[in-house]
């Protein structure tokens, strides 16, 4: 575990994505199969727990994940380090990261050590086993006195599932390839089959990938639409599978013997807030993945997001939101069918499978100029859905990627000028540079946040952009900043939704800059209003 953190502070240093790579292909040609399994774990989701006890045969499909809140942590730290909470409060504040609080508090106070990552993993386990708080809060203790502060940076970093080096699942998957001598893309095709890059890792060193079968119940990546901005830029329309681009929750639906689990985009089950799809699958022959969207539905018609998201905000789903909003599945690809992974057949095979089972399938269409391909946008439009979706008949299914053999046409909902309220230091080559912005709009009172952009301005305007907000930073919290309110951008996005987070009570949907209003003074920036006639326009 010593030397993983050191790996790991080192890794940090780098912008350079290849270089991250690198240091951590070298330090996995270092470990033994145990320690290999471990490290790879704690990078790429965290700890498990290796325990079986009452457990099902369906259950083991999941790695149970630790999860330990951050005041149960910040006890720890207080009996650990004899600092009273405020001042741990004032530390954490200036670094804005536990770990890193953890790590700068302990030294010369731990007595610093070794943990090799067998123990460390056994600490994990003890924190797994551990029935109460107070026994948790033991465990952190004694850990905190006893090792290295930079271990315990990432030590804790792991817990909170917060590393911020700069290092995703990607490269962890890019880093085993170069360690074992193996194709990147076979490691991240085994791993989207196994779901578990861990074991992916140690199949990988010992020649094994192709063994790997596929297994349901664990979330893989979704392939992704590239952008088409314009219908100009299109040639040949013909040549094109054409759906609608549906405003709902992108989803997966594994099903197998009755058994059904639903997972959003961002890799999470929801399969406890839409009962009434378990209960539409729970009866499909076979087993199989299904790509698709859950929409809000009524009457053949899919209803507005902001409507569907009545639906995530509650972990108990009564009969009566069911029938305040009723949900379906939208399936439009098949992933897996009776065993078989149909990633590397053409689609026009997969819907074909696809249509087989009793199921609403997204309808498709075909253009024959580009004429008829704006006539099918204002026809999507006009059923209240984004936009279009273009695929290619012959496109293989490629998780996780962008490759232009799939291409969405959307417009923005709208656009606003927007004023900054704060900033935050970006991460990589923006690392010395605030680059994302919390943006708000004008009220009687004052400004209120509805957003948060990032993408949108070149890099010599961020350049430039950072040295206006530094001259206009009000206080600073870590790597956030707040600014006095002097610095107006347009901004466009895809909706407006209810929001609790921010004070406004609403919040823009996908928010990406258009440009600088240099020529806008604060004062005349969008109004609260504004942005309250689109939310009633957007449920109306």
């Amino acid at each position: 575990m010593d030397r993983l953190a050191a790996t790991c502070e080192e890794i940090q240093k780098h912008a350079s994505r290849l270089k991250k790579v690198r240091i951590l292909a070298d330090f996995f040609t270092t470990l033994n199969d145990q320690e290999m399994e471990i490290a790879v774990q704690l990078l790429s989701s965290g700890p498990v727990w290796r325990g079986t006890t009452n457990r099902t045969l369906f259950e083991l499909h999941d790695k149970t994940e630790l999860k330990i809140g951050r005041s149960v942590l910040r006890e720890a730290l207080r009996i650990a380090s004899c600092w009273d909470k405020e001042t741990l409060s004032i530390c954490h504040a200036q670094v804005g990261d536990t770990g890193e609080t953890v790590g700068l508090l302990m030294r010369g106070i731990s007595t610093g050590e070794p943990l090799s990552l067998a123990a460390a993993d056994e600490l994990y386990q003890e924190l797994f086993r551990a029935a109460t708080t107070a026994r948790r809060v033991e465990i952190l203790v004694t850990a905190f006195k006893k090792y290295q502060p930079l271990t315990l940076k990432y030590f804790v970093k792991i817990i909170t599932r917060g590393l911020r080096i700069g290092l995703m699942e990607r490269q962890v998957e890019e880093a085993v390839a170069l360690a074992c001598g193996v194709p990147a893309e076979a490691v991240r095709s085994a791993n989207n089959r196994l779901g578990d890059l861990a074991q992916v890792a140690i199949a990988a060193r010992r020649g094994e990938l192709a063994n790997i079968q596929a297994r349901l119940f664990h979330p893989m990546d979704f392939m992704l639409a590239k952008p088409l901005d314009n219908i100009d830029e299109l040639q040949n329309t013909s040549d094109w599978l054409v759906e609608d681009k549906y405003d709902g929750i992108r989803a997966q639906v594994h099903f197998d013997s009755g058994n059904v689990r639903i997972f959003s985009r961002g890799m999470e089950e929801v399969t406890r807030s839409f009962p009434e799809i378990v209960e539409s699958c729970a009866n499909l022959p076979g087993d199989g993945l299904i790509d698709g969207e859950i929409l809000a539905w009524v009457e053949g018609r899919a209803l507005n997001f902001n409507i569907l998201q009545r639906r995530l905000a509650t972990k108990q789903v009564r009969a009566s939101l069911m029938a305040e909003v009723p949900v379906i599945f939208m399936a439009y690809d098949l992933l897996l069918r009776d065993g078989q992974l149909l990633l590397s057949q053409p689609l026009v095979q997969r819907r074909e499978k696809l249509e087989q089972l009793p199921l609403t399938v997204s309808q498709q269409f075909s253009a024959n100029s580009q004429a008829e391909l704006e006539n099918l946008f204002a026809d999507a439009r006009a059923r209240g859905n984004e936009g279009l979706l273009l695929k290619r008949p012959d496109s293989i299914y490629e998780p996780g990627k962008r490759s232009g053999a799939w291409l969405k046409l959307k417009r923005p909902y709208g656009t606003l000028d927007v004023v900054i309220t704060a900033a935050e230091q970006g991460s990589g080559r923006r690392a010395t540079v605030f680059s994302d912005y919390t943006f708000g709009v004008r009220t009687e009172s004052g400004f209120v946040n509805v957003g948060k952009a990032y993408s949108g301005l070149t890099d010599d305007e961020i350049k430039e952009l950072t040295k206006q907000l530094r001259a206009a930073s009000v206080e600073k919290f870590g790597r956030m900043m707040l600014v006095k309110p002097s610095i107006v951008l347009e901004v466009a996005f895809d909706g407006v939704q209810r929001s609790t987070r921010h004070k406004g009570g609403y919040a823009l949907r996908f928010p990406r800059i258009v440009r600088w209003r240099k020529d806008k003074r604060p004062e005349e920036c969008d109004g609260l209003e504004r942005v309250e006639a689109l939310y009633r326009t957007s449920v109306e």
